[in-house]
């Protein structure tokens, strides 16, 4: 079969079974059956990519926070959290303290406090919520839309240095693939805070799931190990973990 027969009859195949059927969601579906087709016929064992995804997602994170420590050097009486929990409070319009708190994934006493200071600077307003007097409603102000712009373009210059140079079509897959994993994971992390993260794991996947994270970690340690004792002396370490990332 050539090339081109492979993939109209691979495109057929798709097309039958997607319910709205489009060129860039079948080339990612394609791209990914290639893959685990290229993973089956590798002689050695699998790396393991859920930690690599997390080891990655951490490093990049680390990144960001370094560029913006260096960019809020240049205005030492702001915190970089101001900027998260205002973007959130501009969009929302109006809210509760405990929603603003929650959407931006910090703990309330923590965010509580950063709200407390951001008023104090006049960045926000609260009042009573008339459907709930227990509750406060925060409202932004002109000050503080001021100062979202503000932090908002310097955090973008962030952005570019970071993803700039990241294809189009790779952004978007990003894009989409983070986005499920956001969606998916954030019901979950909202419930179970005060629970064990082992009661999540089984809650989603199933008691199995606790034997099969230990035996994956079995097998990260000794693909690492493995790694370790096969290098040259002279091989630089930073040289096996960017290998691990291609």
């Amino acid at each position: 079969m050539t090339p081109l027969v492979e993939l109209i009859t691979a495109w057929e195949a798709y097309a039958g079974q997607a319910d709205k059927p489009a060129v860039a969601d079948f080339c990612a579906h394609y791209m990914r059956k290639q893959a685990k087709r290229k993973k089956e016929k590798s002689a050695g064992p699998p790396p393991d990519m859920d930690g690599l995804i997390s080891e990655l997602i951490g490093r990049m994170s680390g990144m960001h926070t370094i560029y913006a420590k260096i960019m809020m050097k240049e205005w030492p009486d702001i915190e970089l959290e101001w900027f998260y929990l205002l973007n959130i409070i501009k969009y929302k319009k109006e809210a509760r303290k405990t929603d603003i708190i929650s959407l931006c994934m910090m703990e309330q006493s923590t965010g509580i406090d950063i709200l407390n200071r951001m008023k104090k600077k006049a960045l926000i307003t609260e009042k009573n919520d008339p459907a709930d007097k227990r509750a406060r409603l925060i409202s932004i102000t002109e000050k503080g839309n001021t100062l979202l712009r503000k932090i908002g373009s310097s955090l973008f210059k962030v952005s570019y240095i970071l993803y700039h140079d990241v294809e189009e079509e790779d952004k978007q897959a990003l894009i989409r693939i983070m986005g499920q994993v956001h969606n998916r994971s954030r019901p979950l992390l909202a419930e179970g805070k005060q629970r064990k993260i082992d009661d999540m794991l089984i809650e989603r996947y199933g008691k199995a799931a606790l034997e099969d994270v230990e035996e994956g970690f079995d097998r990260l340690v000794k693909q690492r190990e493995q790694m370790l004792a096969a290098r040259n002396n002279e091989e630089p370490v930073d040289n096996i973990i960017r290998s691990l990332y291609k």
